[in-house]
């Protein structure tokens, strides 16, 4: 029945492998969300990891590259779906959720101060939300900024993190656009009632719509997959404890030994794959979960492919990043503008460093894939220093560049800075069988 719309997603999927994603305007906007989630983290009840933010709004640019009409054609077949060919994120786990109707269309409208807030579509399981929305109005809304949004069900917050992107919009009054919700824990939701609080802010006025809806489909469980196999990669232990695959995302559960001698950073190359060798699922440009580098437990997220049942599963990973714990960070003194401590490897170099900033320079991590190297600070005290931007540019030459601004007022000499990513690898691979 779907052989058609499969072969125009295959095939859309090859064209978009190609596509050059412009860094600049994917940077930009990732700065963006990020002072804006640290401006509003000291008056928020939600949890939100930098690491998973930064990943979700890079998901959110990338998904929103024009596509070929053919594709366009598939998905526009699909109610609701027709205004959202361009939000769309093009992987195993999408061809699935179409192919089962788990977009489940809403179309739920509120009209506040002369706009129109609409919830068009919904995907959404125990590990997050995508809501597909329309905000319009008979005017230009083009310099609107988001405030607060949130996710409730039963009136109960889901707490987690969020993302949204910037994406070119056809008509300056309206924006057409997805909103991705990643739950801290995974949810068991207490009912189907669901409502979606968005605030705006245009013109030093807000307007906050509360929209209630309601899940028709029936939300599916995840399918657990208990691994709790310790795994020793180039000296280091690692421990693979839990894998849950759900139909937005798969999350896995890995715990690192204390006594290991090198901080593990990003793996590049973390994936699922099938009987056949055929990858099932994998890192998408740039890791994502929740957990930074100072956490002994963290949960990776790879794209899904929930509905497909393959007879054998291997979960696999290699190109490991990872730094000696002694040089996992930088130390500066910026008062006195000096380097005091780097890593020994050479391969990322600073360059200059100022009152509360300084600049790198290090040859692309790998290609098609955006790490952002650093995250936050500590302070002489022991105190957390604020990173509210990182400007990256450079990107498809031989070197990249990136500046990297602190909070001045937090700033208490030296500051400590640990590497996010790092281009040193673990030797060696790892395979462990999951059925």
């Amino acid at each position: 029945m779907y052989e058609k719309e499969e072969e125009m997603l295959n095939k859309s999927k090859q064209r978009l492998e190609q596509i050059e994603i412009p860094e600049q305007r994917l940077n930009d906007a990732i700065q963006e969300g990020i002072k804006k989630a640290k401006s509003k983290k000291r008056n928020r009840r939600k949890t939100l990891s930098m690491l998973s933010v930064v990943a979700i709004l890079m998901l959110t640019l990338v998904t929103s590259i024009r596509v070929s009409p053919a594709f366009a054609n598939a998905v526009a077949s699909i109610p609701g779906m027709e205004r959202f060919v361009h939000l769309i994120q093009f992987d195993k786990g999408l061809e699935a959720i179409i192919e089962n109707d788990y977009y489940e269309p809403i179309g739920v409208s509120q009209i506040k101060d002369n706009m129109t807030f609409t919830i068009d579509g919904v995907i959404i399981d125990e590990t997050g939300a995508e809501i597909f929305y329309t905000l319009e109005a008979p005017h230009s809304i083009e310099k609107i900024s988001y405030e607060k949004i949130d996710l409730l069900n039963d009136d109960r917050s889901l707490i987690g993190s969020i993302g949204y992107g910037s994406p070119n919009q056809e008509h300056s009054n309206r924006k057409e656009d997805k909103i991705s919700f990643v739950f801290v824990e995974t949810e068991k939701f207490t009912s189907n009632e669901f409502e979606m609080t968005f605030q705006v802010e245009m013109d030093s006025k807000n307007t906050t719509f509360e929209v209630p809806f309601t899940i028709k489909n029936e939300l599916k469980n995840g399918k657990v997959y208990s691994i709790n196999k310790e795994v020793e990669m180039d000296g280091q232990k690692i421990s693979v404890k839990e894998i849950k695959v759900y139909p937005l995302r798969v999350a896995v559960s890995i715990e690192f030994d204390e006594q290991n001698d090198m901080e593990i950073l990003q793996f590049e190359d973390m994936r699922i794959e099938d009987e056949n060798g055929e990858v099932w699922s994998s890192i998408q440009n740039g890791t994502s979960g929740f957990g930074g580098v100072e956490n002994k437990e963290r949960t990776y997220f790879l794209q899904s492919n929930y509905f497909k049942e393959p007879k054998e599963l291997y979960f696999k990973f290699d190109k490991v990043q990872a730094l000696p714990k002694d040089e996992s960070y930088l130390l500066i003194d910026f008062g006195k503008k000096e380097l005091l401590e780097q890593p020994s490897f050479g391969k990322i170099e600073v360059t200059d460093i100022h009152s509360n900033f300084f600049k790198v320079k290090y040859a692309p991590i790998r290609e098609n894939h955006s790490y952002s190297l650093f995250s936050q600070g500590k302070n002489a005290n022991g105190e957390v220093v604020d990173i509210p931007t990182l400007s990256t540019f450079g990107a498809g030459d031989e070197y990249e560049y990136s500046e990297v601004t602190l909070d001045a007022a937090d700033i208490i000499n030296p500051v400590k800075i640990p590497f996010l990513a790092y281009p040193n690898y673990l030797d060696g691979s790892v395979t462990i069988k999951m059925k």
